[in-house]
């Protein structure tokens, strides 16, 4: 399965005009190291695998990233580089977050949802 890549073949896989350099470069602009990049998918942790997720959302052709709870299950060291890389993005981010102190000095608006209702309609 794609758990036996490493993360370098995932990149290259998902973006095969890219050079071995712009892949490296791209998995260290979302916090791997060159021991994560060389390894397979499956050994990392679930914060590890998530930067990886994120290396490929965030070079699509795309302006715009939708997270749900972005934050969860990583460490304090993989929150950081996920802000990095998010502070980094030059697209829209859409996120929904409990964490003030993740998403302080990352959002330009925050919208406060403890006093909305859900009603089926």
């Amino acid at each position: 399965g794609d758990n036996d890549k490493t993360c370098l073949q995932e990149i290259w896989d998902t973006f095969p005009a890219w050079t071995q350099y712009e892949c490296r470069a791209a998995l260290a602009k979302c916090g791997l190291t060159t021991k994560h990049i060389e390894s397979r998918i499956q050994v990392l942790s679930g914060g590890e695998q998530a930067k990886v997720r994120l290396c490929k959302l965030m070079n699509r052709d795309a302006n715009i990233l939708v997270l749900d709870e972005p934050t969860n299950h990583l460490d304090a060291d993989a929150k950081d580089s996920l802000k990095q890389a998010l502070l980094d993005y030059q697209g829209t981010v859409l996120m929904v977050c409990h964490e003030p102190d993740f998403y302080e000095g990352l959002a330009t608006r925050v919208v406060d949802c403890t006093e909305w209702t859900t009603r089926i309609i």
